[in-house]
């Protein structure tokens, strides 16, 4: 295998698995520090999208599977693909925006973070994730159920067009009028993608002027209570608040009075999106009724923020330089049970970082509506999502075993999952069950088509 050719050719840099700097390299191309023993053969660090037209070409002529890392942040590791050339797109981090069209052109590397910061001082806004440091490309490829997802939808859903380099090392503009297949299966297939994203081109919307939280602190042993109001409440809260409860470490000023609860709380949040202080101070003026309110440990109510601000809350949650474990369940079930689960499960957690959510549909038509133009298919009432976090490979198998523990009480009220945030390498067929049936089909269907000798990895 002639590397040497593939180095002379691009901008970027090729790294095989016998070079002295290849495990650190290896390292450092996941964010979760829970590192897969798993081993590509190559990877190209690829500087410009010929880069990346060479590269899978080359994989191409020496019959090698291609794996595609957008900035590392796959809880499962996904790019990291035994004896295969790893494209790793990490130094593309490029923005454009056009105020006037309302429009971007983006990166796959480019951050929530960054792109956020660019866009607010035009007074634009889009639907980044809750995790600033998360990079947009394998987030949009998943859906993108980011800040604000209820009224502006799925990030994907912005996506208008992209381009992409296909199997056969030709470079594509997929968008309604041509390619719009691929324009589909872009908006939210996952990481089975059939294809590398070099560009996407997103449509932007008015930053909300008004940008409010509120936060209430339960005892955790009031959870399945303070879930059963939510969702009685989902339906007459405006869309544009977003509505979560959290199983999460007390915070120091609570951390006696959540000793008997293995020190973890219930968190109320809400967080609206909207143009008036009065629409915000309305909205948030719902979360009074709890039946439990007199047992409210603290709050912080109507408070005013900004999308920095709260993507800084989200990287509190989500710590750098740990080790996790993430997945996902879509409930019609009463979130009460849901919830009474997660107590039970919290109670034994062994590490204190772990947490857990119930994500809430809020407005009239409850679930964001779903799209034909969009492979993204996935939805009910609830989104519950567990995350075991921890700092020593020592304590990797007691959380593992918790984790494991947590999902199988969660299953059995599952309609379906988030292909974004499941162990679909552990769990393949969680895959599939992130989709509706006929999405699935397709989206293999396209598969034969636009890569009919599997080049692109399913990982492992």
């Amino acid at each position: 295998m002639d590397v040497k050719a593939l180095q002379n050719c691009i901008e970027g840099k090729v790294t095989v698995a016998t070079d002295a700097g290849y495990e650190d390299l290896r390292r450092s191309l996941i964010w979760n520090q829970l590192t897969p023993m798993r081993y590509p053969q190559v990877v190209v660090q690829v500087a410009n999208e010929e880069d990346v037209v060479e590269a899978v070409r080359f994989a191409r002529r020496q019959n090698m599977k291609i794996a595609v890392r957008g900035g590392g942040h796959s809880w499962v590791g996904f790019p990291l693909c035994n004896g295969s050339l790893l494209i790793d797109l990490g130094r593309l981090n490029r923005v454009s925006i056009d105020h006037q069209t309302r429009t971007a052109s983006i990166q796959p590397a480019v951050t929530g973070q960054a792109l956020n910061q660019q866009l607010a001082s035009h007074g634009l806004a889009f639907p980044v994730g809750h995790c600033a440091t998360v990079p947009m490309s394998g987030y949009l490829l998943n859906g993108g159920l980011g800040w604000n997802w209820n009224t502006w939808g799925p990030a994907c859903f912005s996506v208008e067009a992209a381009n992409v380099v296909l199997a056969d090392g030709s470079l594509v503009v997929a968008d309604q009028e041509q390619h719009a297949d691929l324009l589909w299966a872009i908006r939210g297939a996952g990481p089975g993608f059939f294809g590398v994203v070099t560009q996407y081109f997103l449509k932007l919307y008015p930053m909300p002027r008004a940008i409010t939280t509120s936060t209430y602190y339960y005892p955790l042993e009031r959870i399945a209570e303070v879930g059963a109001w939510a969702a009685g409440i989902a339906g007459q809260l405006p869309r544009e608040v977003e509505l979560a409860i959290f199983c999460a470490q007390a915070p120091p000023a609570f951390a006696e009075r959540c000793r008997s609860s293995n020190g973890f709380i219930c968190i109320l949040s809400a967080t609206g999106f909207f143009d008036t202080p009065d629409d915000a101070a309305a909205s948030h003026g719902l979360l009074k009724s709890c039946p439990v309110l007199s047992e409210c440990l603290g709050k912080d109510v109507n408070q005013p923020a900004s999308m920095d601000a709260l993507l800084d809350m989200g990287g509190r949650f989500w710590p750098e330089l740990h080790r996790c474990l993430a997945d996902t369940v879509w409930s019609n079930s009463p979130p009460e049970q849901q919830l009474a689960a997660l107590r039970d499960a919290f109670l034994q957690a062994p590490s204190p970082e772990s947490l857990a959510l119930c994500a809430f549909s809020t407005g009239v038509n409850g679930s964001a509506a779903l799209r034909p133009d969009a492979a993204f298919s996935m939805t009910a009432s609830t989104l519950l999502l567990n995350y075991a976090i921890w700092e020593r490979p020592a304590d990797d198998d007691v959380n593992a075993d918790w984790h494991r523990a947590t999902l199988a009480s969660l299953d059995r009220f599952a309609v379906g999952h988030y292909v974004g945030e499941s162990d679909i390498v552990e769990n393949p067929r969680r895959a599939e069950g992130s989709f509706a049936p006929a999405i699935w089909q397709r989206l293999q269907a396209l598969r034969r088509t636009y890569d009919p000798d599997g080049f692109f990895s399913r990982s492992r």
